[in-house]
């Protein structure tokens, strides 16, 4: 090879006259997106979260209109237990050693005194002494005190300025026998006279001295518990 030949194209190349042809250059704004692009971009992010936001909120209100059913469903159920219980017959209770029957507590004392402070005693349990409203009343009083040899001051004791038995509650004893209610028409054996109250026994009810010493019968109303 012809090395001088070699040389002077080397020489030629590297020659001060010589300028390689520069790479092309972009403009400074080719790589940048156009200005309405940035606002597309900003709308459409503005778009997602809104709808994001929307569809979270149609999943809570579908939840709750899911649910309301069953809490209205609750909520109705116990209202018709609240009622059933209200409208029901509550459970009543008798204090110790006292006898249930019907809306009554009936208290048997176990010793005697005059009808004076057998009506004290009851008052001081927050008694009174025992009414008796019908026959059948009657009939289970008498069931309970059946077998024991004690007489029984209830209620009622003989106005002698009125001539008229009289109940501990104001109701005036009626002999007349067409009067409906027992508590009006009670029969009452013995003498009306000053100083009487009524007693009862396991088979009758008649009249005694209020001053005697008998046992006595108390009565308040059922409590709710």
């Amino acid at each position: 090879m012809d090395t001088s030949r070699v040389y002077d194209n080397v020489k030629t190349f590297r020659s001060p006259g010589y300028e390689q042809a520069p790479f092309p250059s972009l403009s400074p704004d080719a790589c940048r997106c156009p200005h309405w692009h940035h606002l597309a971009l900003k709308l459409g992010c503005t778009v997602l979260i809104l709808l994001l936001f929307s569809l979270i909120g149609l999943s809570v209100l579908v939840r709750f209109l899911v649910q309301k059913p069953s809490i209205e469903k609750c909520s109705t159920a116990a209202q018709e237990n609240r009622t059933e219980l209200t409208g029901r017959s509550a459970i009543l209770e008798c204090p110790r050693n006292w006898h249930s029957h019907r809306n009554k507590c009936l208290f048997i004392s176990q010793i005697s005194r005059p009808w004076a402070e057998g009506r004290d005693a009851c008052s001081m349990i927050d008694a009174t002494l025992l009414l008796i409203e019908n026959k059948e009343e009657l009939r289970f009083i008498q069931n309970i005190i059946r077998g024991k040899e004690q007489l029984f001051f209830i209620g009622l004791n003989y106005v002698q300025e009125k001539k008229i038995w009289k109940w501990t509650n104001g109701s005036i004893l009626n002999t007349d026998q067409n009067s409906y209610a027992l508590l009006s028409r009670l029969r009452i054996t013995g003498k009306d006279e000053e100083n009487s109250c009524a007693i009862v026994s396991h088979t009758e009810v008649f009249s005694d001295s209020c001053s005697s010493d008998n046992h006595w019968i108390c009565q308040k109303t059922l409590k709710h518990v």
